[in-house]
């Protein structure tokens, strides 16, 4: 059994709760703001899917639906050009705007606050030239802030006219209420179109607000460049960003009615019109890759770093030039001289050290040198041995005698615990005489035949000499003699 919202009142804030809000539910002033009580407006799920609503209404497809829109740009882009532009083809239903994209047409107000009359009529005159100019588009250069009357004067537009479809306010900043001295700033922000999203919903009117960027770019989202703080993003149902890239422009979109897309736009000069070039990822994704290829032959023969790539195309995403210059790579359209330096594919510099691959696939260079050292004849080989040692056919004159291994043991087991190739700690114990050790014989190189210094020469004899003891090396503390053998370390 459903209840209305009255008896869910009775029953849970009690009688005498509800006698102190008023007969009618509502809320008193201190309580409710809006004097409404809470339950005003609460609907159900149930209910919800069965409502009926009529459709988002799109203003210009792919930009602008209805809602509030913020048009954030650098200042003298052009954002005041476009905001004519799309409001003539709105007025005008035989016009269209962006090239060829064609507006829902209606009544239009477009507040040019920054501009006066004189200058809008050689504006309009500039779009429109030898054309008609529209009757349903009202034109304004002052207006009341929102919080001083501004907001009312709009919505008592929308009911002088008989289709209201788009608001356009150049600029915010114009507009806006003055913050309060302890509002927070985020607060402010929000406050400054919070009526006009009201607005825009009740009427089903797009209100487009021109505004600027912040100074200092921010290379990981073009949307945090919008001057002022997210309040002003999350207030707006709409967001485009107009940036500079390559000579033209990249408009970023973003919003809750209409996907999200990167578009490249160029203005043209004799008509002062925008039109849309197509997707910017295809379309600046060539542009990138030729600058990169004209810096390339601007430095030829010299190969270039990543650095100076980037100086010279005027980027600044080390990431992003990283990662097309790998995929460029693969492309065959530039060839790697030595890590991270880059040049042209059959630059010379790219054969200088690791040779070259001609017509037929044979390799030319320094490998071509290496294989021609490796298929030497055998003949040549065998002359130049025979020269040297006068020996048969690579037989090699004379036997080398057989170095003894001073370090090993000779077999008494009070020395294998003592003579260790790691720590070269010889043995206390007395040498066996049957094993004299090393002889001057067998010093191998830098052995003297006075190793006691006693300046008297021994030739041809073999004389056993005691071994000189060598001084072990400084063990810390923790490697110590009587520490096991994998914890010694020299």
């Amino acid at each position: 059994m459903s209840q209305t919202a009255d008896e869910i009142v009775d029953r849970v804030l009690g009688k005498d709760r509800r006698k102190k809000q008023g007969g009618n539910g509502h809320a008193n002033a201190d309580n409710q703001p809006s004097g409404k009580a809470w339950n005003s407006g609460l609907i159900t799920a149930a209910a919800l899917q069965s409502k009926q609503f009529e459709p988002v209404r799109i203003i210009l497809p792919g930009l602008i639906p209805e809602g509030t829109t913020i048009l954030a740009g650098k200042p003298k882009v052009g954002k005041s050009w476009l905001a004519l532009d799309v409001c003539l083809a709105v007025a005008d239903a035989s016009r269209f705007a962006l090239g060829d994209k064609k507006p829902v047409h209606g009544d239009v107000l477009y507040l040019a606050l920054e501009d006066n009359q004189r200058r809008l009529t050689k504006r309009i005159d500039k779009i429109v030239q030898s054309s008609d100019w529209p009757k349903r588009l009202w034109l304004h250069t002052e207006w009341k802030r929102m919080d001083q009357g501004g907001l009312e004067d709009i919505e008592a537009w929308c009911k002088s006219v008989k289709e209201p479809r788009l608001i356009w306010i150049d600029t915010l900043a114009k507009i806006r209420p003055i913050p309060g001295r302890n509002e927070q700033a985020y607060a402010a922000d929000y406050r400054a179109i919070g009526g006009l999203q009201k607005l825009s919903s009740q009427y089903q009117v797009g209100i487009v607000l021109n505004h600027h960027l912040r100074k200092m770019s921010s290379e990981d989202d073009a949307f945090d460049d919008v001057s002022g703080t997210l309040g002003l993003n999350g207030a707006a149902d709409t967001i485009i960003v107009m940036k500079q890239h390559f000579g033209m422009m990249k408009i970023h979109v973003q919003g809750r009615d209409i996907a999200a897309a990167e578009l490249a736009a160029e203005f043209n000069r004799k008509t002062c019109r925008w039109r849309i070039v197509g997707d910017a990822y295809k379309i600046f994704r060539s542009q990138e890759r030729q600058a990169i290829i004209a810096a390339l032959k601007d430095a030829k023969p010299e190969p270039m770093s990543v650095s100076q790539i980037m100086a010279a195309t005027e980027r600044t995403d080390r990431c992003a030039v990283d990662t097309l210059l790998y995929k460029m790579r693969k492309a065959g359209e530039v060839d790697v001289v030595r890590r991270g330096f880059y040049s042209l594919p059959g630059d010379p510099l790219n054969a200088g050290d690791i040779g070259e691959i001609d017509v037929s696939g044979a390799l030319v260079g320094a490998e071509a040198v290496d294989n021609a050292a490796g298929f030497a004849t055998d003949e040549s080989h065998r002359g130049s041995h025979q020269d040297l040692t006068a020996a048969e056919g690579g037989e090699i004159a004379g036997e080398i005698a057989e170095t003894p291994k001073p370090l090993a043991s000779t077999g008494n087991a009070n020395q294998s615990h003592h003579l260790t190739d790691l720590t070269g700690i010889e043995d206390t114990e007395p040498l066996d005489p049957s094993n004299p050790g090393p002889t001057t014989e067998h010093r191998g190189h830098g052995a003297t035949d006075a190793p006691y210094g006693d300046g008297e020469g021994r030739q041809d004899e073999h004389v056993a000499e005691t071994p000189r003891r060598r001084r072990p090396p400084m063990l810390s503390p923790t490697h110590s003699r009587s520490a096991p053998l994998w914890r010694r370390r020299l």
